[in-house]
């Protein structure tokens, strides 16, 4: 046992974040940490760091083990990358400054040489014993794996806020822990990064708890989940998928658990009445006596709480409209570029009806500026774009303004979709927007919240051409889900722009890959494609 969590509870106010919550963590375990946004999940990594307290409940560290935590950027400094990420070793640093100053001593003619080489001996092997040697190749294999070579003699503070995160996280893996925690990891990751950290994790021996929103990552690195749902832990072997399987086999059996208390009840409640009809006619106590027994026998039943009702996700359908013509989008020899920096040149493709295509691509190459000359959003430098006939777009960017951040919910739906209040309402619930929500204003929104009423808004106005730029970014696994649901009753067109590789993989068939200032279309499924490349 490393750390192990003994009924904490944690308050924020007065409002309970989790109750008497219970978690261990054993040498080598590969955990998955899940749960909805504001769940606490970053909590319970701060709560094993020392960093959160707990209003009670015990929190216990296996005595010496040595903990790493990432979660915020390092501050910019003017420390060189190379020896920010050096620094971790903080006992050979000891020694190989032991062994300059020796140096410096031998350096002196009137030294006693024989005692200072008999020491820089010891030191010498000393600092081979703790590994002194294999630091440097340590430092290569991380630094090629994240792909920040190039970044080893910049200083910090030179570096963008994407690049500071990689860095931090190189500087965890260097570290000698035995536990790691990882708040997630593969926010600003590639995907060529994150198949490196997947087969990195995979064979060390290090023990991680991961909070992660990556299904494919947790789904590669880890062996087993941790989910928090309504204050309370429930745990799960295998990776992610094998979760859902076992989440769905639980949710199933507690539907026909509940359907089959119910109808216990139900048989209970009707003798009751008829003892007591019984009771009545006959004016019979013994009847009576009767109904009392069975209603004592019905406070005794531990009642099966009803499950989550998933009947809002469905129904949730895009309004019918006329469909494009058969060519959605062509690009003839398009170039576009940014002062000297070209992004596109001469690029060549063509989209079809109902075709659900993906831009992927290295970070930078110019995917959101393709949507946005798609959109007639930005001019192109050369070349022509042409739309197909009868296209009605609905658009979705990255990062969603509001020109009336002071609108509530249901104003901002209403104004879009012109419905009259019940109507709005009656759609909104279908998106999780219920009684208490109509009235928050869009400007205190969470991205996953600005999502769903853009999507709903989108949903009951007339389009077939889809454009969406990284739709399910920064939202938990729930919503991620849902929104899949939505965009799978989708009969139109799609282009989107995202970097969730399950996302990729369940929802589109054909890609359209940027790289080197060129675009190939590629048809099957993200996997296939990505080993075809």
């Amino acid at each position: 046992m490393l750390v192990q969590l003994q009924k904490i509870t944690k308050k924020y106010g007065t409002e309970p974040l989790f109750e008497e919550l219970n978690l261990q963590i054993n040498k080598g375990e590969k955990i998955g940490l899940i749960g909805t946004n504001g769940s606490g999940k970053s909590t319970i990594l701060k709560i094993i760091t020392g960093i959160e307290s707990v209003d009670s409940g015990v929190v216990t560290c296996q005595r010496n083990s040595r903990i790493g935590y990432l979660a915020q950027l390092p501050e910019e400094c003017e420390q060189q990358v190379r020896a920010y990420l050096l620094e971790t070793f903080t006992r050979l640093n000891s020694i190989q400054k032991q062994l300059t100053q020796l140096e410096e001593q031998m350096a002196i003619s009137e030294c006693d040489l024989d005692k200072l080489l008999t020491r820089y001996g010891q030191k010498q092997e000393e600092f081979q014993q703790a590994g002194g040697y294999e630091m440097e190749n340590r430092l290569e294999m991380i630094a090629n794996g994240l792909i920040i070579n190039h970044l080893l003699t910049k200083k910090l503070s030179e570096l963008s806020g994407g690049e500071r995160t990689i860095v931090a996280l190189a500087r965890i893996l260097l570290q000698e822990n035995d536990l790691v925690l990882l708040d997630e990891p593969t926010n600003h990751l590639d995907a060529k990064r994150i198949a490196w950290l997947e087969g990195y994790l995979t064979h060390e021996k290090t023990a991680y708890l991961i909070v992660s929103h990556d299904r494919l990552f947790l789904d590669h690195a880890v062996e087993k989940i941790v989910e928090i749902e309504d204050g309370k832990i429930q745990e799960y072997k295998g990776n992610y998928s094998a979760y859902k399987r076992q989440k769905e086999e639980q949710l199933e059996k507690l539907r026909k658990d509940f359907e089959q208390q119910q109808k216990e009840i139900q048989k209970i409640k009707l003798a009751i009445r008829r003892f007591r009809q019984w009771g009545h006619e006959g004016d019979n106590e013994k009847f009576f006596k009767k109904a009392k027994q069975l209603e004592k026998r019905l406070e005794k039943i531990q009642k099966i709480p009803k499950p989550k009702d998933e009947t809002t996700k469905i129904g949730k359908k895009f309004k019918e409209t006329d469909r494009s013509g058969k060519e959605v989008l062509r690009f003839n020899g398009v170039s576009k570029q940014y002062d000297d920096r070209i992004l596109l040149d001469k690029v060549e493709f063509s989209l079809f009806w109902q075709e659900r295509s993906a831009i992927i691509g290295e970070n930078g190459v110019g995917k959101s500026t393709l949507l946005k000359l798609a959109l007639t959003l930005e001019e192109i430098d050369g070349g022509e774009i042409k739309q197909g006939t009868n296209l009605k777009v609905g658009y979705l960017p990255q990062v969603i303004h509001y020109e009336k951040p002071n609108q509530t919910i249901l104003q901002s739906f209403s104004e879009a979709c012109s419905l009259v209040e019940q109507e709005c309402r009656s759609v909104l619930a279908k998106y999780s927007f219920y009684s208490d929500d109509m009235m928050k204003q869009v400007r205190f929104l969470s991205g996953g919240e600005k999502i769903r009423l853009e999507l709903a808004k989108l949903m009951h106005n007339e389009v077939n051409f889809l454009v969406l730029d990284e739709p399910t970014n920064h939202l938990d696994i729930e919503t991620r889900e849902e929104i899949e649901e939505i965009l799978e009753e989708f009969k139109g067109t799609m282009l989107v722009v995202s970097h969730d590789r399950f996302f990729l993989q369940k929802m589109f068939d054909t890609f359209l890959i940027v790289e080197q200032q060129k675009i190939r279309k590629r048809v099957g499924t993200y996997v296939e494609v990505l080993t075809s490349k």
